[in-house]
């Protein structure tokens, strides 16, 4: 059995290399960007608590695997993707778990038959490889879901083997686990908020003939207190189940509750034809709102389906237990979609719920006593073609450019797409094509403040800086809370020697986020231009205390002490920067100014030399005036 065991988890780790193991080597994309690459609350050790602050306490344990992340490896992305596959590894282990007690609680097969073996192993593998977990695995930043999911399957599977377990301090060492596995999820996504739902599920279908009243009041108790505990966690309260929206799932359409309870009913419909048909994924779906029953018709019948699952599992529940389970958790899991949102739609979400739909789909399959090897033959084989659609699917992430050509090809009409796409070809500093994408999106969407930010940046590093504030301005007109705005356009105006309004933005933007590094930075070159050194320092100075290893602003400090003529602080700092980057040209030349000022000629002359040999253009001036100094003094 050990043997058995080992060479069926070995197959499973080589069946998800073959399918992931190209993730290794992709890079960031989308949220990634905001969630680590310029996230500074995860790169140093002093500044991973006001993660407490600025975070969800619903997100923490994804947030601190990025800060993990981060501390063995920078960001080098392939330690992250890594990461992820072994998070998914875990919960196909724990699907197999769960799926074969299931199989066992409900005997939905004599206990002899190879089946019982077999099938919860192959529920498994079909989570592994199946297309729709893509975005969960290959997505960094949709590691929330994978992990919660992690907590989510731990949590259950230890309550079911308390459950059956006949030993008391078993038994209670189980549901202590389950109830530290059901913490660990609320620190991580909002989705375990079902648990006690799922649990209730479980002793209603599962264990059918005990009696559970006194359960059912401690189950009903801890849904109040998880709620209650979210609402805090996660800085919401029940006034935002009832109001409306702007989606970012369709543009310029606001959803009220009533139309997006409606929609979900369409996108239950989405996720069965994906869980069924993996085709045509999307990374972000252009998906309008319902406006009734009949606008449009799916949407009633969507709502008749899921009508017609909750009448199954009523059906099905003493006969067939494990089918009834599969129904059950799948629409308790697709539940938490009922609370409102932007975004109405993300295939994620499936991570979780496409468990239900195996467990239940596998077992029915298993139903006729007779043609058990077809069946297991023809299993195998739906498992080939999802791993190969799985990796081709893999492949579309494996460049930015690529997947958001893909998203543009399938949401056409949908502004985020595009401006993403712009980032991409913006990075690759084709600002023609970027500025085309950034223009489009505005044009399907005039509310798009993420455009106007993004069209402002590329006109700015075009050296066009009066329209680059005018699109600030219009960022800033659309969400006056937009913190990078009030940077961006801080930026062009001292570019526009407009200081005193400069100043003002990178106060109000350190107003919003007193922890923002850069912004000090910035502001203390404001403040340098203005002349004001002691305000200058200040800046810094507090930029270099919430980044210790923030180059620029040393440099930056050290042209600042210079200039009140503490040249010994100032060299420390040239020295500090240089220490972080060696190849900072402008550093070189800088420290030879100091140099000079203390009529230290060689090392004035080796920094010049330096600085020319990085291809910094230095003054001609500057080492005729070295060499008549040294002259002098010799």
């Amino acid at each position: 059995m050990t043997r058995s065991y080992l060479l069926r988890w070995s197959s499973l780790i080589l069946i998800g290399l073959l399918i992931y193991a190209q993730t290794f080597l992709f890079g960031f994309t989308f949220d990634d960007k905001s969630f680590i690459v310029t996230n500074l609350y995860i790169k140093d050790l002093s500044r991973i608590p006001l993660i407490w602050h600025f975070f969800p306490m619903t997100r923490l344990v994804g947030m601190y695997s990025f800060a993990f992340n981060y501390y063995v490896g920078g960001l080098n992305p392939q330690g992250y993707h890594i990461f992820n596959f072994i998070v998914h590894l875990g919960a196909t282990g724990l699907v197999w778990a769960l799926a074969g007690l299931i199989f066992k609680i409900t005997q939905h097969l004599p206990a002899e038959n190879r089946l019982v073996r077999q099938l919860p192993f192959m529920i498994a593998v079909l989570f592994l490889v199946h297309p729709c977990q893509t975005q969960a695995v290959t997505y960094i930043s949709q590691r929330f879901e994978s992990m919660a999911t992690v907590f989510y399957l731990g949590t259950v599977y230890c309550y079911l083997r308390g459950r059956m377990s006949e030993d008391r301090t078993n038994k209670i060492r189980l549901f202590c686990l389950a109830g530290l596995l059901t913490v660990g999820g609320m620190m991580t996504k909002e989705t375990v908020i079902t648990i006690p739902l799922m649990i209730l599920a479980a002793e209603w279908i599962l264990f059918p003939k005990k009696d559970k009243k006194l359960f059912y009041v401690i189950v009903v108790c801890a849904t109040a207190v998880l709620y209650v505990l979210f609402t805090k966690m996660g800085q919401v309260g029940i006034s935002g189940v009832f109001r409306s929206i702007p989606s970012e799932s369709h543009d310029v359409e606001i959803l009220t509750p009533v139309r997006y309870v409606l929609t979900q009913m369409r996108v239950f419909l989405t996720f069965l034809r994906l869980l069924v048909l993996p085709v045509h994924q999307n990374l972000d779906y252009d998906y309008p709102a319902s406006m009734g029953l009949l606008h449009p018709p799916l949407t009633l019948v969507g709502s008749v389906m899921i009508g017609a699952m909750m009448v199954l599992i009523v059906k099905l529940r003493r006969r067939f237990g494990l089918i009834a389970f599969g129904l059950a958790w799948m629409l308790i899991t697709f539940s938490v979609n009922l609370a409102p949102r932007a975004n109405v739609i993300f295939e994620h979400k499936l991570y979780l719920i496409s468990f239900g739909f195996l467990l239940a789909a596998v077992g029915a399959l298993a139903i006729p006593k007779r043609g058990h090897q077809v069946l297991m033959g023809a299993l195998w084989c739906l498992v080939a073609v999802l791993a190969v659609v799985s990796f081709q699917r893999n492949g579309v992430w494996g460049d930015e450019l690529k997947l958001w050509n893909d998203t543009v090809q399938k949401s056409p009409h949908k502004a985020r797409p595009h401006n993403n796409r712009g980032l991409a070809f913006f990075s690759r500093g084709r600002y023609v094509q970027a500025m085309a994408d950034y223009n489009k999106a505005i044009e399907l969407n005039p509310a798009y403040a993420d455009a106007y930010d993004d069209r402002g940046i590329a006109y700015y590093t075009q050296g066009n800086f009066i329209q680059a504030v005018a699109d600030f301005d219009k960022t800033l007109e659309l969400n006056s809370l937009y913190i990078n705005a009030y940077n961006n356009r801080g930026v062009a105006y001292v570019r526009l020697n407009k200081l005193t309004l400069a100043v003002a933005d990178y106060s109000r933007a350190i107003q919003l986020n007193p922890y923002w590094a850069e912004v000090y930075n910035n502001r203390g070159g404001a403040y340098f231009h203005q002349g004001s050194f002691a305000q200058a320092v200040a800046d810094y100075s507090r930029a270099i205390a919430l980044n210790p290893g923030y180059m620029e602003a040393y440099s930056n400090r050290g042209m600042a002490y210079a200039k009140q003529g503490r040249f010994g602080e100032a060299l420390s700092d040239y020295n500090r920067a240089i220490s972080i980057a060696p190849d900072l040209a402008p550093t070189y030349n800088n420290r030879a100014v100091v140099y000079l000022q203390l009529k230290e000629y060689a090392k004035a002359e080796n920094d010049l030399v330096r600085a020319e040999d990085l291809g910094f253009a230095v003054d001609p001036r500057f080492h005729q005036l070295l060499k008549k100094t040294s002259e002098v003094h010799e």
